[in-house]
């Protein structure tokens, strides 16, 4: 990634821009489902929705009472 930036002062002018690839690697601590992982990225936000794996969601057990 390359940067540039722009600064004015009395007798000059600096400029900056940022482009190139650029990859970040993140651990998610619990296991997904691959397949159904969606991301979307708008206004310099990436958002993920990335869906556990069904072993991981906990169950609801229906206790009847006497």
């Amino acid at each position: 990634m390359k940067a540039e930036e722009e600064v004015k002062e009395e007798h000059y002018i600096r400029r900056e821009r940022r482009y190139g690839s650029f990859s970040r690697a993140v651990s998610i601590p619990v296991p997904v489902v691959a397949d159904k992982a969606e991301a979307e990225f708008q206004d310099g936000i990436l958002t993920l929705k990335l869906p556990k794996a069904e072993e991981v969601k906990p169950k609801a057990i229906k206790v009847k009472g006497k």
